[in-house]
């Protein structure tokens, strides 16, 4: 099985970067998603230097339209049932291009950190290389620990020596999005043997596969226990506005965030501008509800709109 490790990255190899992380960052992550939000817990005192690598990432605005690329699943050979690995990869594809962007340096392998590749956990992905992660991560939606945890070489029973996958975080919310886009049909590709996406729309000459998109990267040092956050981004030509009333947002906004006690009503209303229309929300919200009422009981909302041309 442990064969099958240094199948596991696309991440592309560069020289090892020597700085040492800091231990003073924000360890929530919330990862939005076009089908919803993800919430990542980062391990800071046994991962510094790949939390910081991932932190770096979000702040430079890497992953923002990256989509999910990969979806690596083994079957147990003995019974074609079970599955013995399985992982959703993201953090390295442009979604308009469809190219490999380029990443910073390489970072050392923390996998030897005492952390498991357990279900609901995120890790670095990299090459056959040790030492080649750099922008790529995975989620494990099943409990890879036997194949993907560092082990010393045991002569007495003969197993290898294993580097492992360097543990980061933990998912403490969304995990069903990301058993969502994990069941989701793949396509295999020049560059993935399996490509997830939601649907398949008719785009003329064409069809398109509907990807499974990074939309934005939030960070924040505490989890509110008291006030749920909404978060708006709009795409095209229109704006959204809230109620209560906080925020009016566009294109061009640079933040969009309405705060209230858990349990509040908030809605959203979109509006195109002249030649454009509505076509729908992404992430936390969904259809073309207008207004759309939001749960703000137990948890934040992020949240896009889209507007494109009348008849494009």
């Amino acid at each position: 099985m442990r064969t099958l490790i240094s199948s596991l990255l696309l991440a592309s190899a560069s020289m090892t970067s020597a700085y040492a992380a800091t231990i003073t960052q924000p360890p929530i992550i919330e990862m939005q998603t076009n089908v919803g939000t993800i919430t990542i817990q980062l391990n800071w005192d046994k991962a510094p230097i790949s939390s910081q690598n991932f932190l770096n990432y979000i702040n430079s605005g890497f992953y923002k339209d990256t989509f999910f690329h990969r979806i690596y699943t083994v079957a147990d050979p003995k019974d074609s049932t079970k599955t013995l690995i399985k992982v959703v990869q993201g953090g390295g594809f442009d979604a308009k291009t469809m190219q490999l962007k380029t990443p910073s340096a390489s970072i050392v392998n923390e996998a030897s950190n005492g952390l498991h590749n357990s279900i609901g956990t995120i890790s670095m992905a990299r090459t056959a290389e040790p030492n080649s992660a750099t922008s790529q991560f995975f989620f494990n939606v099943t409990d890879n620990s036997s194949s993907f945890d560092a082990v010393a070489a045991d002569a007495s029973t003969g197993i290898a020596a294993n580097v492992g996958y360097a543990v980061f975080g933990t998912v403490t919310g969304g995990m069903d999005i990301v058993n969502k886009i994990g069941n989701y049909n793949t396509i295999k590709t020049a560059y993935s043997e399996g490509v997830p996406f939601i649907d398949v729309t008719d785009c003329g000459f064409n069809f398109c596969l509907k990807k499974v998109i990074i939309d934005a990267v939030y960070a924040s040092n505490v989890v509110d226990t008291i006030n749920s956050v909404t978060r708006v981004s709009v795409k095209g030509n229109g704006k959204v506005t809230s109620m209560p009333s906080s925020f009016s947002c566009t294109s061009g906004s640079k933040s969009c965030t309405l705060k209230k006690p858990f349990g509040t009503d908030v809605s959203l209303w979109a509006k195109p501008f002249t030649g454009y229309e509505f076509k729908g929300w992404s992430g936390d919200c969904q259809g073309t509800t207008m207004p759309l009422a939001l749960n703000t009981k137990t948890s934040n909302n992020n949240c896009t709109a889209t507007f494109t041309k009348i008849g494009a």
